[in-house]
């Protein structure tokens, strides 16, 4: 671990986080450590806290801590859903990061690109262990931002071939097809979700909640031998069809069963933590044929771990600006 100033701590915009040029693939390692190092007792999380603004509006919170390396973070952000007509996003999340030895902040960051793209690795690391070996076709149901993370994720990730993509607005749909074909992949648009789950072996999932598409899906739709990643928190899915799926993993099982419905759209039980499979002390898929779902809610562990390589890499390059505590 790099040493850290005294009595400064580091800004990193959105451009900054960028240029850091993390990679994908050594983003997923980073997260994969951190799950494991759960699975040993050295990671700490606490369930998201959520603050209503009035209506749909809110504000949400989630965080993680470590040992080793010895750091904490807490990623801090407004769901506005109608910030659409106003040119901005729904969200705009920002990540302070401590060092866990006096809890001194070391950084602020912009949390978009961390956002979008750790949520895509979460779902790599359960699509490596709970997916078939010989999964070739990738259905998407929603193609937006979390749809394109997630493209980009598991092609350059695992030997897909052929993608079908759903969206409420076909001509979203086709882009998202064109995009998957500009990567070499075979890929077509459908307007009936039933059609890109047919065939599929791994389904994307990430229709948002309260949205004129959300809980139609049938996991009875889905077939033998199908890995569903839930990006939606299952909200996409029929609640009472969840319990289709012979195995359920969640990313943290505290965080998706708080409150007296839990955080996600499902009823339980979960087979396992993701961390447990992980670190091998459960299985993914115990046969051939079993469907096979990860319905999460997003932890604040793997913030922490992209937030500690982003701040590393960071100082290594110079980049970013310093300001005074």
């Amino acid at each position: 671990m790099t040493s850290h100033a005294g009595h400064h701590l580091t800004y990193l915009s959105q451009a900054d986080v960028v240029a850091c040029g993390v990679t994908a693939s050594a983003l997923e390692e980073a997260i994969r450590q951190v799950f494991l190092r759960r699975a040993e007792g050295g990671v700490w999380s606490h369930p998201k806290v959520v603050i209503g603004a009035g209506g749909r509006n809110c504000f949400r919170g989630k965080g993680a801590a470590m040992d080793q390396p010895a750091y904490g973070a807490f990623k801090w952000f407004g769901y506005f859903p109608g910030n659409g007509s106003a040119g901005l996003p729904d969200f705009m999340p920002m990540i302070i990061l401590n060092e866990a030895t006096t809890g001194r902040p070391l950084a602020i960051m912009d949390g978009i690109w961390i956002s979008a793209i750790r949520t895509a690795l979460i779902s790599l690391i359960a699509a490596r262990i709970m997916a078939r070996p010989d999964a070739r076709t990738i259905g998407f149901l929603a193609c937006g931002a979390q749809a394109h993370s997630h493209l980009d994720a598991f092609s350059a990730a695992l030997p897909l071939t052929t993608v079908v993509a759903y969206s409420r607005r076909l001509e979203t749909a086709e882009a998202f097809a064109a995009h998957a074909r500009a990567k070499g992949l075979d890929a077509r648009a459908v307007s009936d979700p039933r059609a890109a789950i047919a065939g599929s072996d791994i389904i994307v999932s990430s229709i948002p909640h309260g949205s004129a598409t959300a809980g139609q899906l049938d996991a009875n739709w889905v077939e033998p031998g199908t890995f569903v990643a839930s990006v939606d928190l299952g909200f996409g899915w029929r609640r009472d069809s969840l319990s289709a799926f012979d195995r359920t993993v969640t990313d943290d099982h505290e965080q998706s069963t708080v409150g007296p419905k839990g955080t996600l759209n499902y009823d339980g039980p979960f087979a396992a933590e993701l961390c447990d499979l992980v670190a091998g002390r459960q299985p993914g898929r115990a046969h051939a044929a079993e469907r096979n779902a990860l319905i999460f809610s997003g932890t604040g562990i793997a913030d922490l771990a992209s937030a500690i390589l982003v701040y590393e890499t960071a100082l290594a390059k110079g980049i970013g600006t310093t300001l005074p505590l």
